[in-house]
């Protein structure tokens, strides 16, 4: 268990999804649909609530996860038909960013979770998920790393377990949401295994291992002749390692995480 906080478990992002705004904007929009449509359809502002409330937490966390340098990103660009690539504002991509990474996702949750028995939710999924899977397999192969992220630092595990007790202890208490969360977590879970699965089978997605050392190694340069301590080898990663720790991702930081948004702009309403 003490291995598992002393070393460091990174999840990297290769290509141009984290700095095209492009298909952040194209998200967004579809998230804006669902919750017009789930207005229209159910007179609710679920939807648009989970979106604005999600998106708002999730870019000032991805702020601070680009100031700590927890999660390194790229100057993010849109592609115009008057010009290549424009060159968005750091406010602009940290907040599509958000949007994309917290508002789509919660939105698709919460919007296919209330009518996952129908039918036409099956359809619309899998034409999502197609459409996903589609649009991964047809970009182009880089090797340019977009970002990178440690998973394990204290400051997220303790965040990712605050949010998981507090989890508990809403369902606890609202029995009567259990169906409908237990339902926005399984749809936000399925659609990201199968967005992360494709984005790892091209590469676009994988993971870093750098193992502790027990005791320092010193190395001498041949140029200066400095000494240098290094404290972690970089580990040769197994099916194994991008197994758990891609499943870590979607379980914790995408599941349990995202349902915290559901306690607080769903139910937290309701009981004022």
């Amino acid at each position: 268990m003490w291995s598992l906080i002393q070393n460091k478990y990174h999840i990297v992002r290769i290509g141009d999804f984290a700095t095209n705004g492009n298909t952040k904007i194209l998200y967004s929009g579809v998230s804006i649909i669902m919750c017009i449509s789930d207005y229209i359809s159910r007179n609710s502002f679920d939807c648009l609530s989970i979106f604005v409330g999600s998106t708002i937490i999730w870019s000032f966390i991805e702020l601070l996860l680009h100031v700590s340098r927890t999660r390194v990103i790229k100057p993010m660009y849109i592609t115009t038909p008057y010009t290549s690539n424009y060159q968005l504002s750091q406010p602009v991509g940290i907040m599509l960013q958000g949007l994309q990474e917290g508002g789509l996702v919660t939105t698709l949750g919460l919007y296919f979770g209330d009518r996952i028995f129908e039918i036409k939710t099956f359809v619309l999924v899998h034409l999502f998920i197609l459409f996903i899977i589609r649009t991964i397999l047809t970009r182009p192969n880089t090797t340019r790393i977009a970002s990178k992220r440690q998973v394990n630092t204290p400051s997220s595990l303790i965040c990712i377990g605050t949010v998981t007790v507090y989890d508990v202890y809403m369902l606890y208490h609202n029995p009567e949401h259990i169906y409908r969360q237990l339902s926005m977590f399984f749809i936000m879970t399925y659609i990201c295994s199968i967005w992360t699965y494709f984005a790892w089978y091209r590469g676009f997605r994988t993971i870093e291992v750098h193992i502790k050392k027990r005791k320092n190694y010193i190395t001498i340069s041949s140029i200066n002749s400095d000494t240098t301590l290094e404290d972690y080898h970089i580990k040769p990663v197994t099916i194994y390692d991008t197994f758990f720790i891609l499943a870590y991702d979607i379980f914790f930081e995408i599941g349990i995480a995202y349902m915290l948004f559901y306690n607080l702009f769903i139910i937290q309403p309701n009981h004022v």
